[in-house]
């Protein structure tokens, strides 16, 4: 059997500068909410390949949020090809929507905080009910402090207070 696999079997090969997708274990996947694993995104990229590491490894330019190590197994990266006969694939329509950079929804007031667990026993995950600037109270969400950042001194003002 293995005989007739390895007949068609190639090692991937990369070069310095090429683009490739990382398979990430399932603990590697950040995500919030209890979405289904089976539909969460297991390649990450494109990145782009810096130079090989041994004989199977490869390191490669990782974005900063990912915290991974940046050497990988070749075995968990696969050659990223861009659609040629349609471009408009690759283009994300819809805008990305980032809370620390928006400008027109700004932190009126931190009105609760609570602790929940994770599924892990140790990690908890600390959340405030946050009052926006010109939205009624209905409007107010419960938003992870990790997506605050930009307004750590309410945070602290709210702390201060309670």
């Amino acid at each position: 059997m293995k005989k007739w696999a390895d007949k068609k079997r190639q090692p991937l090969e990369f070069r310095a500068g090429d683009q490739v997708l990382i398979k990430l274990r399932p603990k590697q996947i950040r995500f919030r909410g209890r979405k289904d694993q089976r539909l969460i995104r297991k390649y990450k990229g494109p990145v782009e390949v810096l130079k090989k590491v041994g004989n199977t490894s490869y390191r490669v330019a990782l974005p900063t949020l990912m915290k991974i190590y940046p050497i990988i197994h070749v075995s968990n990266l696969k050659p990223y090809h861009q659609d040629t006969e349609n471009l408009q694939q690759n283009v994300v329509i819809r805008p990305i929507i980032d809370l620390s950079q928006k400008e027109d929804k700004d932190v009126e007031e931190i009105l609760v905080e609570r602790v929940t667990r994770s599924r892990r026993p140790t990690r908890r995950i600390h959340e405030y009910l946050v009052k926006w600037n010109n939205l009624p109270m209905e409007e107010s969400s419960w938003e992870h402090v990790e997506d605050l950042e930009a307004w750590m001194q309410k945070i602290e003002e709210f702390k201060l207070c309670s």
